[in-house]
């Protein structure tokens, strides 16, 4: 138990590994259960806030063990626990590295956050409000959750950046994970948009929020449906789409796919057959065409090197995919008559940024002809806004992606 309890506290200092060095924030404190540790990590360079670790260990007076599992891969992290400082070595995969901590005194909150829950019909979901220390009537931003199973942590960094910079906002678990009801892979479109305008409506409760500055944020799936979110509402003030598709959501998953398995294929036929297969699955998975000819291509393919195997029936991605093909973005873009910001990569694989950008300015100038649209394409950086990373795999952000985000958002100050 002692060594338990020198362990808990702030740590601040670096992991290393194959020559490049990242500077984290560890917080450790005791857990449920007696002798249990629960801790979380922050990197501004990942853009991670509160990131928890799987499980901390102690065995006698100073060996600790430490495990974080990401949605890929596992890295598990032996130290040693020495005074006020801790350092070891890490292993992920086949890479491995070194860490060194020393303890830091407690540093006062930069926000206040406070849990809050609220309603979509019987569906419970809930989330964090994160508010900046003082000041009222202010500025707030809901953050939509992109695909998949993602928490509230996925927006954390950016919820506390913002309420650093004097604006408040509110991230929650989607439907379904977490601490929130229901379940995202049986929600509709409608679901996860109503979800999104009730956490708004929440926002909207809340004293100190100027109501009539209420902004939402999505990002890839969530700022495709950040315009069906923004048009539903009436306590929408602005809108920002970051990595938000702006073609058919058919022509979005093609360009998808096909950029995730084309580096496989190794010859010219290859890529020919890839698109083939890609296009049938598509065709079956948003356009209800019978698998048939979808299982025929899968037995004749499934030895080339890009292959790989459609869900099975039974999974969720069938019956969304079905909804999402009926979904047109721009149809809803045209309605959105608040300043939007939309943000892109230019080397995004997964939606065409260009494209897309091209196309929701032109639906919101269509009817709005003076709207205000701003655009910002960051040169070499991916569908999150990080540049390619080097040999350890950690990546960094296009160095302009938070300022242009922050000043945005900041200038919404002005009402």
């Amino acid at each position: 138990m002692f060594a338990q309890d020198r362990l808990s506290g702030d740590w601040r200092g670096y992991w290393t590994q194959a020559g490049d060095t990242m500077a984290v924030t560890m917080h450790i404190k005791p857990g449920a259960g007696a002798g249990n540790l629960a801790a979380t990590f922050d990197s501004d360079r990942l853009r991670v806030s509160g990131i928890p670790f799987d499980s901390v260990r102690v065995e006698g007076c100073c060996n600790v063990t430490m495990v974080l599992r990401g949605d890929r891969t596992t890295s598990r992290f032996t130290g040693t626990l020495r005074a006020d400082s801790l350092s070891g070595q890490f292993r992920e995969g086949e890479g491995q590295g070194a860490f060194a901590f020393v303890r830091t005194p407690a540093v006062a909150p930069r926000f206040q956050e406070q849990e809050v829950t609220f309603a979509n019909g019987s569906v419970k979901l809930a989330g964090s409000l994160i508010l900046p220390l003082t000041g009222n009537a202010l500025p707030a931003v809901v953050f939509l959750q992109g695909s998949g199973a993602e928490g509230r942590w996925a927006s954390r960094f950016l919820a506390t950046q913002l309420a650093s910079h004097g604006i408040a906002a509110l991230i929650f678990d989607k439907r379904g994970v977490g601490e929130s009801g229901g379940d995202w892979r049986e929600a509709t479109l409608e679901d996860l948009a109503k979800d999104g305008r009730a956490a708004v409506e929440r926002l909207v409760q809340e004293p100190r929020i100027d109501h009539h500055r209420i902004g939402i944020h999505g990002h890839s799936q969530g700022g495709t449906l950040a315009p069906l979110v923004a048009a539903r509402s009436h306590h929408v003030a602005f809108v920002i789409g970051s990595a938000a598709a702006g073609v058919p959501t058919d022509s979005t998953e093609m360009f998808s796919i096909l950029n995730s398995i084309y580096p496989k294929a190794a010859t010219a036929e290859d890529s020919a057959m890839a698109r083939t297969y890609v296009s049938e699955l598509v065709a079956v998975a948003y356009h209800d065409r019978p698998r048939a000819g979808l299982d025929s291509l899968a037995t004749a393919l499934k030895d080339r090197p890009w292959f790989f195997a459609s869900p099975p029936a039974s999974d969720s991605y069938w019956l969304f995919s079905k909804s999402f093909g009926r979904y047109d973005p721009l149809e809803w873009w045209g309605r959105v008559h608040v300043p939007v910001l939309l943000l892109y990569g230019s080397k995004d694989q997964r939606v065409p940024a260009l494209e897309s950008a091209a196309r929701i300015r032109g639906a919101i100038l269509r009817n709005t002809p003076n709207g205000n649209v701003t655009v910002k394409i960051f040169p070499g950086a991916d569908h999150t806004f990080r540049l390619p990373p080097g040999p350890s795999g950690w990546p960094s952000s296009a160095p302009d992606y938070l300022p242009t985000l922050l000043n945005w958002i900041e200038s919404r100050k002005k009402g």
